[in-house]
């Protein structure tokens, strides 16, 4: 991925450099840019000799096309089941993208770099502080918290509405 894209990525979704190539797009809903670039150049040669109602048809079909290929990859890199490439809703803001990647204002982030002496939770000593955690098992957001679906269906529910 070239530096541009890459960083136009991370800051559609304000992310850290930390980020993955893969999460930073599918986060952004930005398709990767060999896929684009192979997208556009389809559309190009159609366009050579093609009517407009012909071209639209090819435009959506090479669309089709660039999502299945990013689901392919997707899927082959292991990161998840293709439901937030799908989306047709919502954005992607600085805290929703500190959750989803865990690259953000959390203690056992931040121990990896050195910036805090431990990544364990302050309110409780044996666990690190992470997302989940945070979410799912800390008594000081537990009030906050108290209406957000278990992990297994989280991405469901925000894909919902």
């Amino acid at each position: 991925m070239s530096v541009p894209y890459r960083l136009s990525a991370l800051g559609t979704i304000s992310g850290f450099r930390t980020v993955s190539d893969e999460a930073a797009t599918v986060l952004a809903g930005m398709l990767p840019e060999d896929i684009l670039a192979n997208e556009m150049e389809k559309i190009y040669m159609a366009r050579i000799g093609t009517g407009d109602a012909v071209l639209m048809g090819v435009i959506r079909s090479e669309r089709g096309t660039s999502m299945a290929t990013w689901q392919e990859r997707w899927n082959t890199a292991n990161k998840g089941d293709g439901q937030w490439i799908r989306r047709r809703n919502g954005e992607m803001n600085f805290h929703l993208r500190q959750f989803f990647t865990g690259h953000g204002g959390y203690r056992k982030y931040f121990y990896r770099f050195r910036h805090e002496v431990s990544p364990e939770c302050p309110n409780c000593p044996i666990l690190d502080e992470d997302p989940e955690h945070m979410l799912y098992q800390c008594s000081r957001y537990r009030e906050v918290v108290s209406s957000v679906p278990p992990p297994e269906g989280l991405v469901a529910f925000m894909l919902e509405g």
